[in-house]
C-alpha cells in the first residue's frame, strides 16, 4: 500500500513533548511520517465511513430477501456483524498509506512491523483471565457448564477468520488513527485516551443497555493504557480478538449470562457486575502482559 508522501499541513503542528521519557509519545507521533491537513483526515474518516455502510447495506438487504435456514441465518448475522468493520480496518490502512503518505504499518508500532509473540501475549492472557472468570463463576454461583460444540463449529469456524481482522481494524481506527490524530492537537495522552474511550463506547451504544457506554468507556481505557504503556497495538489486538472469540464462541455453544464475566459481544445487558468484571479483567490483563513482553519481547541490555 504505497503512495505518494503527502505534504504536511496546519493540523500536522509539533507541540512541545516532554524531555523526560514519557510513554505513548513515540508511537502517537508517528502521524508526523505523513501529511495530516484537515483534507486528508476528512478524506480517510468518508471512506471508513461510506464503503463500510454500503458493505452492510447489501448483506442487510440478502438477508431481508433470503429465507436462510438457521444455520446460514446465523453465518450471515456474523458477517453482518463483523465484516464492515473488517472492511473499514482494510480501507483505513490504504487511506493511511495513499492519502496521508505513511506506511500502514505507523498504526501499530514505531518500528513499522508487526510482533506476532505481542500479538500470542495479548491473546493468551485475555483467553486466561476470561477463562478464570468463568471458572469462578461457575464455583461461585453452580452454573452449570452447557456447550453444543457441534451446533457451534461452523459459526465459530467463520468467526475465527473474521474477529481476528474486526479486532485488528477496531484497534487500528481507535487506539491507532484516533489517538495520534488527537495527539496532533492535544498534549495529555490522558484526555486522548478519554475522547478515544468516548467515541468507542458511542459507537456500541445500541448493543448492550444503558450500561453500555459506560463499560466500553472503561474497556478502552484499559486497551489505551496497555497500547500507549507498550508504545503498541498488538497487545490489545490480541486481547481484543480473543474477548470476542471466547463471547462469540461461548454463546454460540449454548453457554449464557456473558454479562456477568464482562466478555465483549453478544446480545447480552451489561450491568455493574460488568463493570467490575472489566476493571479486574483490565488490571490483570494490564499485569500479566507487561510481565511477559520483559520476559519474552524486550531484549536485555547487554553488560
Amino acid at each position: 500500500m504505497g503512495g505518494k508522501l503527502a505534504q504536511p499541513g496546519t493540523i500536522d503542528n509539533r507541540m512541545q513533548r516532554p524531555e523526560a521519557p514519557s510513554c505513548g509519545w513515540k508511537f502517537i507521533d508517528l502521524a508526523e511520517l505523513g501529511g495530516n491537513t484537515g483534507i486528508n483526515y476528512l478524506a480517510t474518516v468518508l471512506r471508513i465511513i461510506v464503503y463500510p455502510t454500503a458493505i452492510a447495506a447489501v448483506l442487510g438487504a440478502v438477508m431481508g430477501v433470503a429465507h436462510a435456514p438457521p444455520l446460514t441465518g446465523k453465518l450471515l448475522d456474523i458477517l453482518l456483524q463483523f465484516g464492515p468493520i473488517v472492511v473499514a480496518g482494510i480501507v483505513l490502512a490504504w487511506s493511511v498509506a495513499r492519502i496521508h503518505g505513511r506506511p500502514w504499518r505507523s498504526l501499530i508500532a514505531p518500528d513499522l512491523r508487526i510482533d506476532w509473540r505481542r500479538v500470542a501475549i495479548g491473546g493468551g492472557a485475555q483467553l486466561a483471565i476470561l477463562a478464570g472468570q468463568l471458572a469462578l463463576v461457575h464455583a461461585l454461583t453452580g452454573w452449570p457448564w452447557r456447550f453444543s460444540i457441534a451446533a457451534a463449529l461452523p459459526v465459530f469456524a467463520l468467526s475465527l477468520v473474521l474477529i481476528p481482522l474486526q479486532a485488528a481494524s477496531e484497534e487500528l481506527i481507535f487506539r491507532g488513527y484516533l489517538t495520534q490524530a488527537l495527539g496532533r492537537i492535544l498534549s495529555s495522552r490522558l484526555v486522548i485516551a478519554a475522547i478515544v474511550a468516548v467515541v468507542f463506547g458511542l459507537l456500541h451504544l445500541s448493543l448492550h443497555g444503558p450500561l453500555t457506554l459506560p463499560y466500553y468507556f472503561v474497556l478502552s481505557l484499559v486497551f489505551s493504557l496497555v497500547s500507549l504503556r507498550d508504545e503498541r497495538l498488538e497487545l490489545v489486538i490480541g486481547g481484543h480478538a480473543a474477548m470476542n472469540l471466547f463471547a462469540v464462541f461461548a454463546a454460540s455453544s449454548g453457554l449464557v449470562g456473558l454479562a456477568a464475566i464482562g466478555a465483549e459481544g453478544g446480545a447480552v445487558l451489561f450491568n455493574w457486575a460488568s463493570i467490575a468484571a472489566v476493571l479486574v479483567n483490565g488490571a490483570l490483563f494490564y499485569g500479566i502482559t507487561r510481565l511477559l513482553v520483559r520476559l519474552f519481547c524486550e531484549r536485555r541490555s547487554p553488560p
